[in-house]
């Protein structure tokens, strides 16, 4: 999502946002972030690694929805093919931002450059008083939902880290004779999983951490799928025989 500016009757008065899943955020992204609440959901459909963002080098977790850079093989012809949307997709083009890098208060961002946004489809944000229209009321709600989703989800990955769980490793895959690898991704490592103490384990159960550790482990299966949806997608793009 590009830089969201703060949610302003004064300016926004007029747009009008579409309510569907903003599949377009996705076009040429490799990854996308979810929440540790998600893993559960889009375990059966990507699999769920962990990267270093670039700006603060912590990790982060994130679906895998393609085996090259720039490359979404989750969308196909406008089609998302997972069985659950995201919460960024969901959510989009909304998001809770900081009103400022010293302060912990929050307020709706709105992306207008998102293709949802419109001045003439979709639903209304705010009324003729000015006021939050009650789509924009739940979805300021869902936003402060999500929002907290995330900051458990910064713990579970910082409790990651600290166990030193999670360590650097490729995913490797046949594609019609082809080596694949996804490198710069990070994984649970299963032996140190095992290796962990009684009373780390009763905590990290205690707070469903592990229920989204063993999700995770479980989703790396899906990476097949990607290698069997990418196997199709370069048939059906090959070249045809026309007749004459």
């Amino acid at each position: 999502m590009a830089n969201p500016a703060p949610l302003d009757p004064a300016v926004h008065t007029g747009l009008r946002v579409r309510n569907a899943p903003d599949l377009s955020m996705t076009e040429g992204q490799q990854v996308l972030a979810v929440t540790v609440h998600e893993f559960s959901q889009v375990a059966i459909d990507c699999p769920i690694v962990f990267i270093k963002t670039s700006d603060n080098g912590q990790f982060q977790p994130v679906i895998l929805l393609g085996l090259a850079q720039n490359e979404n093989l989750m969308l196909q012809d406008g089609t998302w093919l997972g069985n659950y949307y995201p919460g960024a997709l969901r959510l989009s083009p909304f998001k809770l931002i900081r009103l400022d890098s010293q302060s912990d208060r929050v307020t709706v961002g709105i992306d207008t450059d998102s293709k949802l946004v419109n001045d003439s489809e979709g639903e209304a944000l705010f009324d003729g008083a000015g006021e939050l229209t009650e789509f924009m009321q739940n979805k300021r709600e869902q936003l402060e939902n999500y929002f907290q989703q995330g900051q458990i989800t910064q713990t579970f990955v910082s409790l990651l880290a600290e166990k030193e769980l999670l360590v650097s490793q490729s995913l490797t895959m046949d594609i019609d004779g082809v080596q694949v690898r996804v490198d710069g991704i990070f994984l649970v490592d299963e032996k140190k999983l095992r290796e962990l103490s009684d009373e780390d384990v009763l905590d990290m159960n205690r707070r469903g951490f592990m229920q989204a550790v063993y999700a995770h482990l479980i989703s790396l299966r899906q990476a097949s799928r990607l290698a069997r949806i990418k196997i199709e997608s370069k048939r059906n793009s090959g070249p045809s025989i026309r007749g004459l």
